[in-house]
């Protein structure tokens, strides 16, 4: 059976995707305090009398894997309770939201670096949890769930000390969230199908000759054995001032 083309055939095509119901950007400030047993045993206490240059970040983690976060990745959110319908009017129309409520969970760590005595270090936290929650309208029918992703963080750490000794940090984060409600569904579109790209091939350059003084040289120079008389240029200066 011949291979055909499909290079500009269209299709009506079936396609699974998810369908956003609603979308909406949320800022949240946090501040908690952690007193120092809930993060872990730290080798060097930031506290202590030869820290010097002390300085803190603070970042957030999967609580699975202790790796960084991505930019826009998805956090972990525990819904409560039934979803509400409230109606509401908007430009002119009633229309049917849902109160959603949920509680996200972050993990995160704080990183502490500096000197001791003359001997830079560097020492993380174990995961500090935090638990955020969030009620808020959306379109959210039943068959909808909700994704909430990372879209930028701020994080502050402060350090108290008492007698030479840490005692407790004060975190301070601001969060902006992307909120969506999504459900999956099955679209029909019409479409063209894609081909793949060209194979990028590495050719080596054609080499290239410096560029010559044919005028100068080799000139009108002929062969002397046939009787032709030899000419020499003559350099004439060209003087561009006018003056």
């Amino acid at each position: 059976m011949e291979s055909q083309s499909l290079q500009g055939a269209q299709e009506l095509l079936c396609i699974n995707t998810e369908k956003v119901y609603d979308w909406v950007i949320l800022q949240a400030n946090v501040s908690q305090n952690v007193l120092a047993a809930a993060l872990g045993a730290l080798p060097i206490d930031p506290c202590g009398p030869t820290v010097s240059n002390l300085t803190t970040t603070c970042f957030l983690v999967d609580p699975d894997t202790g790796e960084e976060l991505p930019p826009n990745a998805e956090i972990t959110i525990d819904e409560l309770g039934e979803r509400e319908d409230r109606t509401f009017v908007i430009d002119g129309s009633l229309v049917t939201l849902q109160r959603v409520t949920f509680t996200k969970t972050l993990s995160v760590v704080i990183e502490f670096s500096g000197l001791t005595g003359t001997t830079p270090f560097v020492e993380t936290t174990e995961p500090i949890t935090i638990e955020i929650p969030e009620s808020l309208f959306l379109c959210a029918p039943e068959g909808t769930r909700i994704a909430v992703r990372l879209s930028d963080l701020d994080c502050s750490v402060n350090v108290n000390c008492v007698a030479a000794a840490l005692t407790s940090v004060d975190i301070v984060l601001n969060i902006c969230q992307s909120v969506q409600s999504l459900a999956d569904v099955t679209i029909e579109l019409v479409a063209d199908f894609c081909q793949p790209r060209d194979v990028l091939v590495e050719q080596c350059p054609t080499p290239t000759i410096p560029p010559q003084c044919p005028v100068l040289f080799p000139g009108n120079c002929d062969d002397n054995e046939h009787g032709a008389t030899t000419t020499h240029p003559t350099l004439t200066r060209q003087d561009t001032n006018n003056g």
